[in-house]
């Protein structure tokens, strides 16, 4: 059966996070990438532990779905190779700094003239202009520079970074795959590529709307509420008699009487602090204080019970050991088993879509550094000897 991008070839010129997870994510749907690396890997990928059988966890991850070629791109015969594949591929990928794509004689006037038709994707921290367009960003410098560290952390508390690192990296690599998909979607109306250029910083952005919007409506600086929301109360994390959390959502003004019942705390829903949601925010405190005593006077699993009887969201936090065998997780396979030629069976995350008529996957594991080079360069009519470094 097809798969949404079967027919696709993405040549994928990434490294460490934004750029691999994209081009993983396109190759779940089916497009054929070909991860081009210089000889021995990329490097900042491979530094970052854990490993399995010595080999980066991050690696392995970002690369399902791919074949693994090298080339050593400053030598002008494995240069004019790449342009060969470059020639037949749809989309051009590429995470690392400004002018570095540039600089190994693969910018994107190079590569329109031998294909116009490319989706030539260029993905950076900051941007290719301004003052800041050559410096390199991680996901920890973004989380400072784009305001994040001062809205996240404990309420009344000092902000803080958000320590899950992968967090703006992926939801850049997010942003990629949609540039793709709608780009190929306007080459099938006008017949052309384009050049698409995508910041980190925008990505960063784009997850804060909605406290910006606090921010720009207010003048005021929005401040670290810990898990509450800024809109709507009681909704946050508890922690229970078990010293397990359980997060609940109150928020249409009519589910406040069934939360009261569920607490066994009927007189609030007289009180007049608390009457609507507005008042409820007004109060956040009093009704913090409230609940959190009530909250650790029982185990999570009893109040999730109550909760859920009463129609309330609510919603355990989970370990990672508790996740992986969830019911949930297991029967719509958000967590899957896959085996490796090298790193035997993994677990690994599963696919985001369910399509009915064109299904993506399965994911399959990439393989090694230039594992695929001698595979590629056949189909291409390239003699293996003739790559120069990738031999």
């Amino acid at each position: 059966m097809a798969k949404p991008l079967d027919g696709i070839r993405v040549f994928d010129l990434t490294v460490a996070a934004v750029g691999p997870w994209a081009t993983k994510l396109l190759g779940a749907m089916g497009a054929d990438v070909i991860k081009v690396e210089a000889p021995g890997g990329d490097q900042l990928s491979h530094a970052v532990p854990p490993r399995i059988k010595g080999n980066s966890v991050l690696y392995i991850s970002a690369n399902h779905n791919k074949r693994m070629i090298e080339l050593d791109l400053k030598q002008e015969a494995d240069r004019a190779i790449a342009l060969r594949i470059l020639e037949k591929s749809d989309v051009f990928v590429n995470n690392m700094r400004p002018g570095a794509a540039e600089r190994l004689g693969l910018g994107y006037d190079v590569v329109a003239q031998v294909n116009p038709r490319v989706i030539y994707v260029l993905a950076s921290a900051y941007g290719r202009d301004g003052p800041m367009a050559t410096e390199a960003g991680v996901d920890p410098t973004l989380q400072a520079f784009c305001g994040w560290c001062s809205i996240m952390g404990p309420e009344r508390g000092r902000g803080e970074m958000f320590r899950h690192l992968a967090h703006l990296d992926l939801t850049t690599a997010s942003t990629i795959t949609q540039a793709v998909l709608e780009a190929l979607i306007a080459r099938d109306r006008t017949g052309e590529g384009q050049r698409i250029e995508i910041e980190m910083l925008t990505a960063a952005m784009a997850l804060q709307t909605t406290r910006l919007a606090e921010y720009f409506a207010t003048g005021e600086q929005p401040r670290p509420l810990g898990s509450a929301s800024p809109t709507t109360a009681p909704h946050q994390a508890f922690e229970c008699a078990d010293q397990r959390f359980v997060a609940i959502a109150v928020e249409r003004d009519e589910q406040w009487p069934g939360f009261c019942r569920a607490m066994k705390l009927p007189e609030l829903v007289a009180d007049q602090r608390f009457g609507s949601n507005p008042m409820r925010v007004r109060n956040r405190a009093a009704l913090v204080e409230i609940l959190e005593e009530r909250f650790k006077s029982k185990p999570a699993a009893w109040w999730m019970i109550r909760l859920t009887s009463e129609k309330v969201p609510n919603g355990p936090a989970m370990r990672f050991d508790e996740l992986r065998y969830h019911p949930q997780v297991r029967h719509n396979e958000h967590i899957v088993e896959i085996d490796t030629p090298h790193w035997g069976r993994l677990y690994v995350d599963g696919l985001p879509w369910k399509f009915s008529l064109t299904p993506a996957g399965p994911i399959r594991a990439g393989g090694k550094p230039g594992e695929h080079t001698a595979e590629v360069l056949a189909e291409l009519g390239i003699s293996h000897q003739a790559a120069g470094s990738s031999k």
